[in-house]
């Protein structure tokens, strides 16, 4: 049977980590609704299975930077391109959504106004109206966010779908089932404030208005659940 792969590309911080478990438990939990069978993968040190055994795959976020350039990531950004090709449908969340822009011909670098962090709100671009994912959101919805590094040129032919006031490619689409999404939508409120927490010295003079602002952020956790059923029909009507 095919299975859903959710790919770990280094270890969360040891706090959160003994609190809730590492980063692809996290995307597990988002999707419990969903009766989909679902493996894992060490990005970092193991090839990925045969394609043909693959419903979908979720790269998930990483404390690493995806200008790095090492060799696995260079060797999953190959994978990246054979999944696309092959069409099995693909979600990257933070530094899996960089990792994808790069790896389709996109450009990734920290980003000029700095860290975002935080629940934030975002605007889903008119592109959206028809993409699967992205298509019921409204024209506004919350988020939750932490990174240094962002796209900043998009693959050739890929669609914008997400933006915020702190950056342009907050989502997109490349081909036809292949998606980024810098911000996550396998966090809860309780990891966020954990995050801001853990980059308190970096936010110093925002660090107590990010921290009130911390909400739930439902709409957005959406995504990473109907990216979840989607891969879950490809089980149910092969």
């Amino acid at each position: 049977m095919k299975t859903l792969l959710i790919i770990n590309v280094g270890q969360a911080p040891e706090q959160q980590l003994k609190k809730y478990g590492d980063f692809e438990h996290w995307a597990q939990r988002a999707i419990s609704e969903v009766n989909i069978p679902v493996t894992f993968l060490d990005g970092t040190r193991n090839a990925l299975p045969a394609y043909d055994s693959l419903a979908g795959v979720i790269i998930m976020g990483s404390l690493s930077m995806v200008t790095e350039k090492t060799d696995w990531m260079l060797k999953l950004s190959d994978d990246i391109i054979a999944l696309t090709e092959k069409r099995i449908p693909l979600l990257g969340i933070c530094f899996g959504h960089q990792l994808i822009a790069q790896a389709l011909g996109g450009a990734v670098g920290y980003n000029p106004k700095g860290l975002e962090i935080g629940t934030v709100e975002l605007e889903r671009l008119p592109s959206a109206s028809n993409d699967p994912l992205f298509e019921s959101l409204p024209a506004n919805f919350a988020a939750q966010t932490v990174h240094f590094q962002s796209v900043q040129q998009l693959p050739p032919n890929a669609v914008c779908l997400a933006r915020s006031d702190l950056d342009e490619h907050h989502a997109f689409r490349a081909g036809s089932c292949t998606w980024g999404v810098q911000f996550h939508p396998e966090f809860t409120s309780d990891i966020m404030r954990d995050s801001v927490e853990g980059l308190k010295e970096a936010i110093v003079d925002s660090y107590t208005s990010k921290l009130e602002q911390v909400a739930e952020t439902e709409q957005a956790k959406q995504i990473l659940v109907r990216f979840a059923s989607m891969c879950k029909s490809r089980i149910d009507h092969p």
